[in-house]
């Protein structure tokens, strides 16, 4: 009797409980990193975005401080169409479309893109603020403000 050996009649492999919850897990694991990298893609349209609005006014601030003749051109856009071939006589004018050009600009690259210029006479020299404001994707609004100093300028006795 030392000779007989015990075999077992149980089955070899994995019961079908036993690959449902292994595909459980993988499953979990797997949605988690798609929502790690959804959340990663949404983060870097919002980067991207908010890099363009301070490119956008970044450009229209130096050209501000850089207009001395026709500043105050700037803040009146209203009723003034983008005309790039048109030739104003007055710097004022010139402003003032260059800036109605700037505003369609932030309207065509960012999400409900919107650009405002406008002048705070409370401080002194009188700075002119520009603000960039979109809507990102599946997100609140967001917006970027920049104040443009002028210099005094001394008046004329």
């Amino acid at each position: 009797m030392l000779g007989h050996s015990f075999t077992c009649n149980r089955p070899h492999g994995f019961t079908i409980i036993e690959i449902i919850v292994a595909l459980l897990v993988v499953s979990a694991g797997i949605i988690g990193v798609a929502a790690l990298y959804t959340d990663r893609v949404h983060a870097n349209t919002e980067t991207e975005l908010h890099v363009l609005a301070v490119k956008l006014a970044e450009e229209i601030a130096t050209r501000i401080a850089a207009n001395q003749a026709g500043r105050i051109g700037y803040i009146g856009t209203i009723g003034v169409i983008c005309d790039k071939a048109a030739k104003p006589k007055l710097a004022q004018d010139a402003a003032a479309i260059e800036a109605s050009c700037w505003q369609d600009e932030v309207e065509e690259q960012l999400p409900s893109g919107l650009g405002s210029i406008t002048r705070d006479t409370t401080t002194n020299p009188i700075a002119y603020v520009v603000a960039v404001s979109w809507s990102a994707p599946e997100r609140s609004t967001a917006s970027y403000v920049l104040r443009v100093p002028t210099p005094n300028v001394p008046t004329p006795n």
